[in-house]
């Protein structure tokens, strides 16, 4: 799994957003708005891929859960992405 690219993900207040920069302007359809878990788990994921273990650890690292909740909130979040097609199967 991986993230779709031209993604670009900024801060807005106390949010963040993630839009499609592939067309070099900003759709407001195609703008998806996160909260600052959600945001490292985008950041975490930018930096080393998309693989539940390693982004529930660094969740771990970064806020006191425990790793079967991080582990559990890393999954439905990358599967609701997919969903989104913000997060893309990689092709065998």
């Amino acid at each position: 799994m991986r993230q779709k690219p031209h993604l670009l993900l900024r801060r807005l207040g106390q949010r963040y957003m993630i839009a499609d920069a592939s067309t070099g302007s900003v759709n407001v359809t195609g703008v998806y708005t996160l909260n600052a878990t959600a945001a490292s788990i985008w950041q975490y994921a930018e930096e080393e891929g998309c693989h539940p273990e390693i982004l529930a650890r660094r969740l771990c690292e970064d806020y006191d859960v425990d790793p079967a909740t991080a582990l559990a909130d890393v999954e439905r979040q990358l599967a609701q992405w997919v969903e989104q097609g913000l997060v893309v199967e990689d092709n065998p």
